[in-house]
C-alpha cells in the first residue's frame, strides 16, 4: 500500500535543528521539510546553506511558510506568541512528523547530569509544540542519559525524562516508546549510543506492540541504509575507511582561513569515503579541513603518543607526566570505530599525523557528506561555548545523517504499518484479517 493510499504526505517539521544532521537524514529517507527551528545563528547559517537556500546542495525545505521567520529563532519565545501558535494549530492534519533532538547537556552521562539544568525543560517545550500541531508521529533523539533517572540530588524525579515524555505523549493521544540505538549499526564510523523516542498518534495498539513494531523497523532501516549506499552489510566502518583520503601530506592555504593550512584529497579507496565524496569536483579542497597550529610541546606530546601508546583513550598518567592538564585525549585507532565524537576536536589525535583532527574529519566520522559545508567560527572557547555554536560544536552536537536517515525510514515503516492496519475494514467489531 502506498503512502498516498493511507494519507501520508511525509511532511515534517524539525525542532532544535542544529546544523542539519537529522534534517539531512530525514530528507534522504523521503521526508519533505516544512520548516525548522534553531536558536543559534551560526548553526542556522549552516542549516540554511545546505538545506533551505535556493542553491542548497540538499534542499528540502522548499515550502517554508511566510509566517515562520527564515532565521535563527528560539522555540520557547515562539510558543509565547499567540499569532504563531494560531498558525501551528492551522497545520493540524497536514504534518506527518515533528522531530528533534533537544539540547542534551543536562542528560549526558559524560557531563554533570544536572537534574536542575534549565535545558532539560526544552523537551517539554517540544511537547507543547506537538500539542499544537498534532502530527501523526513524533521523533525525539537524545543521549542515553535521557532514559536514566536523576538520582544524584534529593527530591529529583522518580522516573527518567524519557519515561515522563512518553507519559505526556500518551496524555496527548499518542502511543510511544523509546529505543536504544547505536550509530555504528547504520554505517556511521562511530559508536554513538543514543535514545530514540517514537510516538504515533491514535495508533490503536498497545505500547508493547508499537515498541516491537518500531524496534523491527529500526533494525530493518539500519540494514536498508547500508544497502542503499553501497556500504558493507556486516561489520563496522573504521576510522581509516572514513578519513584516510583526507590525510595526505600535501598542504595548501585554507580557503576560508588563509593564515592556516588545509589538507588535500588523496584517492578514495573505501566505499564509505567514495560515498562521502559524491558530487565533489576533482581538485577541490575539502571544506572545513583547516589544520590546527600546534606549538612544539603539543607536537612532541602527539609524536610520543604515536610511538609509545596504544590507540584509544590515553592514560591520565601519561598526559600528566607529559605536561598537559587535558584529562581526555584519544589517539584514533584506524582499525576501529571511534567512540562518541564530542564538540572538542583537540580531544582527538590523528592516527597518522601529530595533530588534532579537523572539523571535516569530525564531520566524516559523523557521516556528513563533503558537499555539506559548515559556516561560522571554527572554534569557541570559554563561557561562550554554552551559548554559541561554532563549527566544531555544530558537528559534535549533530545527529549523524546516516542514523537520521535510518530513523526517518523506520518512522515511515511504522506509520505505513499502523495506518494500513487501521484502514482494514472491520467486520463485527473485529479487524478483517487478510487470507
Amino acid at each position: 500500500m502506498s503512502d498516498e493510499a493511507i494519507g501520508l504526505t511525509l511532511n515534517s517539521i524539525e525542532l532544535f535543528a542544529g546544523c542539519g544532521g537529522l534534517a539531512l537524514g530525514l530528507h534522504r529517507a523521503g521526508w519533505n521539510g516544512l520548516f525548522a527551528v534553531e536558536r543559534d545563528p551560526m548553526a542556522f547559517e549552516t542549516f540554511e546553506a545546505n538545506l533551505v537556500a535556493d542553491a542548497a546542495p540538499f534542499r528540502t525545505f522548499n515550502r517554508w511558510p511566510n509566517w515562520m521567520p527564515r532565521q535563527n529563532t528560539d522555540l520557547a519565545a515562539l510558543l509565547e506568541n499567540d499569532e504563531f501558535c494560531g498558525h501551528l494549530r492551522g497545520l493540524r492534519g497536514t504534518v506527518d512528523l515533528v522531530a528533534g533532538g533537544p539540547p542534551c547537556q543536562g542528560f549526558s552521562v559524560g557531563g554533570k547530569r544536572d537534574g536542575e539544568d534549565d535545558r532539560n525543560s526544552l523537551v517539554y517545550r517540544m511537547l507543547d509544540f506537538v500539542e499544537l500541531v498534532q502530527p501523526r508521529a513524533v521523533l525525539i533523539e537524545n543521549v542515553e542519559g535521557i532514559a536514566r533517572r536523576f538520582v544524584s540530588k534529593p527530591g529529583t524525579a522518580g522516573t527518567s525524562v524519557a519515561e515522563d515524555a512518553i507519559a505526556k505523549l500518551e496524555d496527548l493521544g499518542y502511543i510511544a516508546s523509546y529505543h536504544l540505538i547505536n550509530s555504528a549499526d547504520f554505517g556511521v564510523p562511530q559508536a554513538r549510543k543514543r535514545v530514540a523516542i517514537v510516538g504515533v498518534r491514535a495508533a490503536g495498539m498497545a505500547r508493547s506492540t508499537l515498541h516491537e513494531l518500531t524496534a523491527l523497523a529500526i533494525e530493518g532501516a539500519a540494514k536498508a541504509v547500508r544497502f542503499e549506499h553501497g556500504l558493507p552489510e556486516d561489520g563496522f566502518i573504521t576510522v581509516k575507511d572514513a578519513i584516510d583520503d583526507l590525510s595526505g601530506s600535501r598542504l595548501v592555504p585554507s580557503p576560508d582561513s588563509p593564515r592556516f593550512q588545509s589538507g588535500t584529497y588523496t584517492a578514495a579507496r573505501s566505499a564509505y569515503a567514495k560515498l562521502m565524496r559524491e558530487g565533489v569536483a576533482d581538485g577541490a579542497i575539502p571544506n572545513s579541513h583547516r589544520m590546527s597550529v600546534h606549538g612544539d610541546g603539543v607536537r612532541a606530546l602527539y609524536q610520543l603518543a604515536h610511538r609509545t601508546q596504544t590507540p584509544g583513550r590515553l592514560p591520565k598518567e601519561f598526559l600528566l607526566e607529559n605536561g598537559t592538564k587535558k584529562d581526555k585525549k584519544v589517539l584514533l585507532d584506524p582499525a576501529a570505530v571511534v567512540a562518541t565524537i564530542t564538540t572538542h576536536p583537540d580531544e582527538y589525535i590523528h592516527y597518522k599525523h601529530p595533530r588534532n583532527i579537523t572539523v571535516r574529519e569530525m564531520a566524516r566520522l559523523q557521516s556528513f557528506p563533503d558537499l555539506f559545508t559548515f559556516h561560522g567560527r571554527y572554534t569557541i572557547n570559554g563561557p561562550r561555548r554554552r551559548f554559541d555554536v561554532a563549527r566544531c560544536s555544530q558537528v559534535g552536537n549533530a545527529v549523524p545523517p546516516l542514523m537520521g536517515e535510518g530513523l526517518g525510514r523506520a518512522v515511515i515503516e511504522v506509520l505505513t504499518t499502523v495506518y494500513a492496519s487501521n484502514a482494514k475494514p472491520k467486520i463485527g467489531g473485529r479487524t478483517k484479517v487478510d487470507a
